[in-house]
């Protein structure tokens, strides 16, 4: 990826943690009360604490990039002529945020041609950030520490899914692998544990946003793994109209795994 070697990549790892930080300021002053927005998802000030963080710093880091934030949705008219663009979730798992629960992140992704090519998911209660692109390869963070990543694969499968989003729809195709085990997370989490080798399969029916999605997908594909359009089984791709939602998909440690035979 040859947009790779313009990335400031430390400095925009030091950003999440930041706007990580910015999260946990609010949590610890116990303001987590939440509005409901026009599309009924839930806002927090943590949200917009970790949204000021992130767009200060990617304007003095990369100003010639525009940004897509889920807290400063750009219309389609001016999002057609991008090629290249930060698409970001300032707090991913708000509603686990809201119920007291750890595992949400701070998202950040690189989109360039419709595809995602660079992300940052970083957890600011543990501390962990997780980075990667398909053409970079993928890194678990601690500190200053990182440690490379990848994929595993085994069978049966260990199929994550949502904590709060555990539809009939999904519930249905676990149905065709009976012989899996349920891990259950919030927010981005779930792709990265599929990216470290601790599951296999993620299936994904309810609504997603593209902001909820392409940082954690950057990771994945940088372990050798994929996220896959449920539909037709090709890699799930952003700003490709005025909607923002994501179709339905399967994120997952093996493109041409056995688990398509499930599908069919």
């Amino acid at each position: 990826m040859a947009s790779s070697e313009w990335l400031p990549r430390a400095a925009l790892r030091e950003l999440c943690v930041r706007a990580g930080e910015a999260i946990l300021a609010v949590r610890a002053g116990g303001d987590w009360a939440a509005r409901e927005k026009a599309d009924a998802s839930p806002v927090t000030a943590a949200d917009q604490a970790a949204h000021d963080v992130l767009m200060a710093g990617l304007a003095a880091l990369t100003p010639e990039v525009p940004v897509l934030s889920e807290e400063a949705v750009v219309p389609w008219t001016t999002r057609r002529h991008w090629t290249r663009y930060w698409l970001v979730d300032p707090l991913d798992g708000t509603r686990e945020f809201i119920d007291g629960f750890d595992d949400f992140t701070v998202n950040l992704a690189l989109v360039e041609a419709g595809r995602t090519r660079y992300g940052l998911v970083h957890a600011p209660v543990t501390g962990t950030t997780w980075e990667g692109g398909s053409a970079l390869g993928a890194w678990r963070w601690q500190g200053d520490r990182a440690e490379a990543i990848t994929v595993a694969s085994r069978w049966p499968p260990r199929v994550v899914a949502s904590r709060a989003h555990l539809d009939e729809r999904t519930r249905a195709w676990l149905a065709g692998f009976p012989e899996a085990s349920l891990l259950r997370y919030g927010s981005s989490v779930k792709f990265c544990r599929i990216a470290e080798g601790e599951a296999d399969l993620y299936p994904r029916f309810a609504p997603t946003s593209e902001w909820d999605t392409a940082a954690a997908q950057a990771v994945l594909e940088g372990a050798g793994g994929a996220v896959l359009v449920a539909d037709t089984l090709l890699p799930l791709t952003y700003n490709g109209g005025e909607s923002l939602r994501n179709p339905a998909f399967v994120a997952c440690a093996e493109a041409q795994g056995r688990w398509r035979k499930g599908t069919s």
